[in-house]
């Protein structure tokens, strides 16, 4: 993320300077993560559009980063924190309760909040922590976790309001929808960016999530061109409700998922969080500054599905190269680095079909290493390993960009050579051949045999390659180090 400030030494000099801070006591760690969730808490009141419900919940999205980040040194400071927003709320809606009941019921919306997101919290962090993972994977396990954890945390706290007398029981209907909606915009949207300030900033987290960070932010140009299209984006879909008054003008603002997966499949995980907490803040702002609160459930909603939209974009450059990668391994011999058997029948199929369309000449070429066998026995299988790769170099050194050389199993290979006619055929696998002659293993010089057969016409693949197969035969019977044709 270094790219995202011009002086790295003072933001460095910052990042050690809070750390030495609330590296100094757990008093210290404490306070700061009490005041940071009460700030947190009260961004999300400024947006409330009924008691109890906001357009988002910006304090279930930092709960979840500490109790993901800090795990069980975070319990206390939220704990003390629920209990003072209780006491501030019962003063604030002027409740009929004394102190003693809204301390209690302080612990209770306490339990009901911290229970779920730490149960998600240790899901995601015992994922993380595991290789074997993919960054796939993960982000689509804390997507559905978000979810699950924000619908019980809601069932649970209105749970604990109703029966505090906070909240009378003919509103549950109304608000539990609003409420889980809200909450899980908070933990989907903010946790990844609130996750890694913590880490940045607490000695000793409990993850690790630099697989997200280690391309930094990125370009600072297109950073600012990019987040302030998304800004007009946003402006101009919201100011469209606004005057228009139109429910369905609302709808308007899911463009912005358009935008949001470009840059989620574009540029670095840093800047999607970034540019997607900056996206979300603003629409939550707008809501309450436009006072769109009809369509608060669209925006809510908006919110959610872009998030989880943008998030999933970060997958999808990780799995085009797991592709990539299994891909590889399927065309790829990973010993000799030439292609596979299956790609070589695939390959051949494609060119003996132009071969035929077109009239072109076509040959296949099988052969193998004479005496494999005593190299393995004689120096051991790495001996082995190392002759296969040689000869592969060795002829990969002759052959055109065309052509095709393929491991067909153990020290035999196929030849794919199109366009070449029989004499030019032979001619090059006697160069190979005498390039083969030229290897040495220890003090062994190797050799080999070669089957050679040219595509007739209406010929397929199993009869081309029979055809060379049984020419390496004869080859082989007669000694080895020969070339036959078919």
């Amino acid at each position: 993320m270094s790219a995202y400030n011009q002086n790295p030494v003072s933001k460095h000099a910052i990042t050690r300077a809070m750390e030495n801070f609330l590296s100094n006591s757990m008093l210290t760690r404490g306070a700061f993560l009490l005041f940071s969730w009460l700030t947190v808490w009260q961004m999300g009141r400024v947006v409330e559009y009924t008691e109890h419900a906001s357009v988002w919940f910006p304090a279930a999205g930092f709960t979840f980063s500490c109790l993901l980040v800090l795990g069980s040194r975070a319990l206390i400071p939220i704990m003390v924190g629920a209990v003072l927003i209780t006491i501030w709320n019962g003063n604030h809606y002027q409740l009929p309760l004394n102190t003693n009941e809204l301390i209690w019921a302080g612990f209770l919306f306490g339990l009901a909040h911290i229970i779920p997101y730490a149960l998600g919290a240790a899901i995601i962090s015992r994922l993380a922590q595991r290789d074997e993972v993919s960054v796939p994977q993960l982000i689509v396990t804390f997507l559905l976790v978000a979810g699950i954890s924000a619908f019980l945390a809601t069932v649970l706290v209105i749970t604990s309001l109703i029966l505090t007398n906070q909240m009378p029981l003919a509103d549950l209907t109304k608000t539990l929808l609003p409420f889980w909606i809200g909450d899980m915009a908070g933990v989907i949207v903010l946790t990844p960016l609130f996750s890694g300030i913590l880490i940045k900033i607490f000695p000793e987290p409990n993850v690790k999530l630099d697989v997200f960070t280690h391309e930094g932010l990125g370009s600072k140009k297109r950073l600012l061109n990019k987040m302030s299209l998304n800004v007009i984006l946003i402006i101009m879909t919201m100011l469209l409700a606004y005057l228009t008054e139109s429910f369905e003008s609302s709808f308007a603002i899911f463009f912005l998922a358009v935008t949001h997966m470009w840059i989620a499949t574009t540029e670095t995980p840093v800047f999607n969080i970034i540019s997607l907490a900056v996206s979300s803040i603003l629409i939550v702002l707008l809501v309450h500054i436009l006072e769109l609160m009809d369509f608060v459930m669209v925006y809510q909603f908006a919110i959610n599905v872009i998030a989880a939209n943008a998030l999933f974009g970060i997958a999808i450059p990780q799995l085009k190269a797991h592709n990539q990668a299994l891909e590889t391994m399927v065309f790829t011999d990973l010993l000799t680095g030439v292609s596979s058997r299956h790609y070589m029948e695939q390959r051949a199929d494609l060119e003996i079909a132009k071969s035929h369309e077109n009239n072109l000449p076509l040959t296949i070429v099988v052969f193998d290493l004479d005496d494999f066998k005593f190299i393995n026995d004689q120096y051991g299988h790495a001996a082995g390993d190392l002759a296969l790769q040689k000869v592969c170099n060795a002829a990969k050194e002759k052959i055109k960009t065309n052509d095709v050389i393929a491991r067909f199993g153990g020290d035999e290979f196929v030849l794919l050579l199109p366009g070449l006619s029989s004499n030019d055929a032979y001619a090059l696998v006697n160069e190979i051949k005498q390039k083969v002659q030229a290897i040495s293993i220890e003090s062994t010089k190797l050799s080999s045999s070669f089957g050679i057969a040219k595509l007739k016409t209406g010929e397929d693949y199993k009869s081309l390659f029979h055809r060379a197969d049984q020419a390496l035969y004869i080859s082989k019977e007669k000694g080895g180090n020969h070339i036959t044709t078919a």
